[in-house]
């Protein structure tokens, strides 16, 4: 019986081994890593860990650090009230004077306030966009500056990447 335990052991450790290889078979931000000239799974970690820390210093990015960034404000879905009522009222003074009708100088003078504020929630919206875009593309440029200089690392140590 003692016999099956010492062979049941290597087993384990071997494919205990062959877990942690598969598992830490890929760099920080995925890239499949291969161990050209048979380095071991504590000399690969060793590696990986040296190339993540000069690829991040290189490039002034960090995949571990990288977290979502905020959703853009969303605009009001529509005109405040104070801007509609102001709006209405100076809507309904303009057409009292010009033709005696209040009610529809106002409803113009609302829609007129409504549209103006609309536009300027849309301006706004634009803006907050392009600025969210111009950041995703910074993010993108040091990423891909670190995947390049990773995989450089790692391919000066001997592993192929992929």
């Amino acid at each position: 019986m003692k016999r099956h335990h010492y062979l049941l052991f290597p087993a384990l450790a071997l494919v205990a081994g062959a877990l942690h290889a598969q598992s830490s078979g890929r760099g920080p931000t995925g890239q499949m890593l291969y161990p050209a000239r048979g380095q071991g799974v504590q000399q690969a970690e060793r590696d990986k860990f040296e190339c993540h820390e000069w690829a991040k210093q290189q490039s002034g990015f960090d995949p571990a650090a990288l977290q979502a960034q905020p959703a853009p404000q969303q605009a009001q879905a529509g005109p405040s009230t104070g801007g509609m009522v102001a709006g209405a009222a100076g809507g309904a003074a303009v057409a009292e004077l010009a033709d005696r009708d209040a009610s529809k100088g106002a409803a113009v003078g609302l829609l007129g306030a409504g549209l103006r504020q609309q536009m300027q929630q849309n301006r706004q919206l634009s803006a907050q966009q392009q600025q969210a875009l111009q950041q995703q593309a910074a993010v993108a440029q040091k990423r891909g500056t670190y995947d390049r200089g990773f995989a450089a690392c790692m391919e000066a140590r001997g592993y192929v990447v992929k």
